[in-house]
């Protein structure tokens, strides 16, 4: 059977309409063979009706600024999901914001003649055309200049096929299910209304869509996504590198003289125990008949009990080893994952000629854009109570015994290592750290570190966010590869050293670009950032998270990659005795030969 309502034209045009119909037809049909009938026809009618000008006003602007460039370079696929996020979330913007004015136009009267409407969707459908045409020839240009600017090959024209082929489809799939999900609600505010009051049902409706989303985010696509995360990264860390063998030296942990099993150390305190740098290593680099010594290396796994018990335990694992003994102790904050850049301690070792001791502890093995979703305490609590146990027994010591104390951190690990000084302004964790520590070194600090936004906050007027200059760099210094930076002519230390790129995501990125301009459009902008393109509301947020995707795969020296950079850190903390500037040059050019 069919009513007269399911053959009018309203009936196929309108989505909402539809919806009423359902309910309506509820009521009037009483077969289960019509109703089977009758839903999958009002499925596609829901996902084929009309789609809102408004909507596609803004879906074609926020389409035409997803082309622009932000801070690291995009292949074809990440523009094809950039842009087809932005149009979307344009279209849903600009969907709600149509609403608004034509409810404003109601209320006040005014009415758009009908005939306007077929013209302006062709010209707005002219206009999406040139807007796509010229927004991808105009792509591959910018994506070139910005390649020039890190080191990396062109794209060509044939770059744009996968945005041309992948574009439709993710806005088809993911539009049709949008507006499923848009019909669902609407049902359930209409099905509210026959029962309570307009407000009621608004209110009803509210809390019933916050429950639902709460629960399938949390609940279920959260708790799935953990359970996954645990079991596979689990398991990855009970591996072993091919090139990793247990350490037979009784200065690395996981040795036969150790306190700490070497199975326990997990995939990356196991690489990391096992690739100190060696004598032979260093010879290399000072020569034959220098004097050198097997750097410590002392870490603890992801073992059971509490995180202060495994601070207590890597800290006599580190006086075991002879760690205290050494010039130079380090306490590195590692990554998510447990890693520690092998970079960062070669540097290190073969600066010192081995007189060094690192002291780290696994607190996730999940890598460390999980870690920061899922359990961003655990790196705050293994940098705190790392610290903690290592100053405790550093400062029983004769001070004349003492070696040097330096805390280090990269990325994740640079967040958890500033919980142990940050305080409630600039000047007091400034001051712990001079208190407590004898230089730090932080690099790629995150947008969340407490103190690098304190600093960056509290910065010099002129100086920019990318290269901060804090209280005219008395005590803080910030570095970057700028070749316009000033550098020292000679050695000197500062107590807290932080090392950064421009077009670094993991610190620039932020929740508040979605409605902020973000501050590294500023002018003048980073040396490796181009000066085209801008902040826009919304898409530039949705570019940022796919930065910080292709910020890991960045070259050496741009990004998130600071491979090239530990030797000038190393040596504006804790250079050796009578070490000069042009050391640190032959250092950098022998470890990147």
């Amino acid at each position: 059977m069919k009513t007269d309502r399911e053959d009018t034209p309203d009936d196929r045009a309108a989505a909402n309409q539809l919806a009423n119909e359902l309910d309506d037809q509820s009521a009037e049909t009483t077969t289960a063979d019509t109703a089977a009938l009758t839903f999958p026809k009002r499925l596609w009618q829901t996902i084929t009706a009309p789609l809102t000008y408004g909507g596609l006003v803004l879906g074609v602007v926020f389409g035409w600024q997803s082309f622009k460039p932000t801070l690291m370079p995009r292949g074809g696929v990440s523009q094809a999901a950039i842009t087809a996020l932005c149009v979307l979330l344009g279209y849903a913007f600009g969907t709600l914001a149509g609403r608004m004015v034509r409810f404003a136009l109601d209320r006040s009267g005014v009415k758009i003649p009908a005939s306007v409407w077929p013209t302006a969707r062709k010209v707005l459908a002219g206009v999406a055309v040139v807007v796509a045409v010229a927004g991808l020839v105009l792509w591959v240009g910018w994506q070139n200049d910005q390649r020039d600017l890190v080191g990396m090959d062109h794209i060509s024209l044939t770059a744009a096929i996968p945005v041309v082929i992948v574009v439709p489809i993710l806005v088809l799939v993911i539009g049709s299910i949008g507006r499923l999900v848009g019909a669902s609600v609407r049902s359930l505010d209409r099905w509210n209304q026959k029962h309570l009051s307009r407000t009621a049902a608004l209110v009803v409706t509210t809390i019933i869509v916050a429950l639902a989303s709460i629960y399938v985010l949390r609940d279920v696509a959260f708790t799935r996504f953990t359970l996954w995360a645990d079991s596979a990264f689990g398991s990855v860390n009970t591996t072993t590198s091919d090139d990793v063998t247990q350490p037979r030296n009784p200065e690395a942990s996981g040795s036969p003289e150790s306190l700490v099993d070497w199975e326990s150390l997990g995939l990356h305190g196991r690489s990391f125990a096992g690739g100190s740098t060696s004598p032979e290593e260093m010879k290399e680099f000072w020569g034959e008949e220098a004097e050198l010594v097997t750097p410590v290396r002392a870490y603890v796994g992801k073992t059971d009990g509490t995180m202060r018990d495994r601070a207590r335990l890597a800290v006599r694992e580190l006086e075991r080893a002879g760690g205290f003994d050494r010039s130079v102790l380090v306490v590195a904050t590692t990554t998510g994952s447990g890693w520690i850049d092998p970079d960062a301690a070669e540097a290190l070792e073969m600066m010192h000629r081995g007189d060094t001791a690192i002291v780290s502890m696994q607190y996730s093995f999940l890598p460390s854009w999980i870690s920061f979703v899922t359990d961003l305490d655990a790196a705050a609590d293994s940098g705190t109570e790392l610290f903690n146990a290592t100053y405790e027994r550093w400062s029983q010591l004769p001070k004349t015994d003492r070696p040097k104390l330096i805390v280090f951190g990269l990325s994740l690990g640079s967040y958890g290592a500033e919980f142990a000084f940050a305080g409630p302004d600039s000047m007091t964790s400034l001051a712990n750290v001079e208190a407590r520590t004898d230089g730090v070194l932080l690099v790629g600090a995150t947008n969340s570190n407490p103190m690098h936004r304190q600093f960056v906050a509290g910065r010099d007027a002129g100086s920019t966010v990318w290269n901060p200059i804090y209280d005219g760099g008395r005590d803080v210094q910030f570095i970057t590869r700028d070749p316009n930076q000033t550098t020292p002519t000679k050695p000197a230390t500062w107590p807290l050293v932080y090392v950064q790129h421009p077009s670094d995501p993991v610190t620039q990125w932020g929740f508040d670009w979605l409605w902020s301009p973000s501050a590294w459009n500023d002018r003048p902008r980073g040396y490796d950032v181009p000066d085209t393109g801008g902040w826009f509301p919304v898409v530039t947020w949705v570019q940022g998270v796919f930065d910080l995707m292709a910020g890991f795969g960045a070259p050496p020296g741009f990004g998130h990659d600071y491979r090239l950079d530990y030797v000038n850190g190393w040596s504006r903390v804790v250079p050796p005795d009578a070490w000069t500037v042009s050391d640190t040059k032959r250092l950098e050019a022998f470890l990147a030969d």
